[in-house]
């Protein structure tokens, strides 16, 4: 019996090929997002970057090696192949990532970019959410675990921003609606 074949007998309701396509898509954001992060850590540079850039490692860490193998995991029992080619991830992925700035020094900016791939994989997480429930029970908690986390990096960022910084976020995110 064929895995795919196993996998509608098991959830017969579950859209798989838009299921295997978040996912992946999912994989690749974490990736991106585990470098960015670690891109943040080492170039930001001012007051408070050290305890910044330590936060920012610890994100990087969970992304890849939590989020990112989570999904690897649930790709590998749904019997898919994950990328071969790191420049792939680019690609696929679903959100992509949001502008950083070229100053070192603009703490906020670096802030606000990562909030806005928190927020990008939110959305995510919740369409993925949507399209499991009652369907891919699985997939379904697995979306809801990386949604909790992604919701609490996004509120510890917000923590991270300056007065300035939460205005700048507002202003930004009035701008994108």
């Amino acid at each position: 019996m064929s895995e795919k074949l196993f996998y509608h007998e098991l959830f017969p309701n579950a859209p798989r090929d838009k299921i295997v396509k978040k996912l992946l898509e999912a994989y690749a954001d974490e990736w991106i997002a585990g470098y960015y992060y670690q891109l943040t850590a080492i170039t930001i540079q001012g007051p408070n970057s050290e305890t910044i850039a330590k936060h920012f490692l610890e994100e990087a860490e969970e992304e890849i090696n939590k989020h990112s193998r989570l999904i690897a995991e649930r790709l590998n029992q749904l019997n898919v192949d994950l990328p071969r080619d790191f420049s792939k991830l680019m690609e696929i992925s679903g959100c992509k990532y949001p502008p950083i700035p070229n100053d070192p020094h603009d703490l906020d900016g670096w802030i606000i970019a990562a909030i806005k791939a928190e927020m990008c994989a939110i959305n995510a997480y919740k369409e993925l959410y949507e399209l499991t429930h009652g369907v891919d029970p699985v997939t379904e908690e697995l979306a809801e675990e990386l949604l909790a986390d992604e919701t609490k990096h996004r509120t510890d960022l917000t923590d991270l921003l300056t007065k300035e910084g939460l205005k700048r976020l507002e202003e930004e995110l009035g701008q994108q609606k």
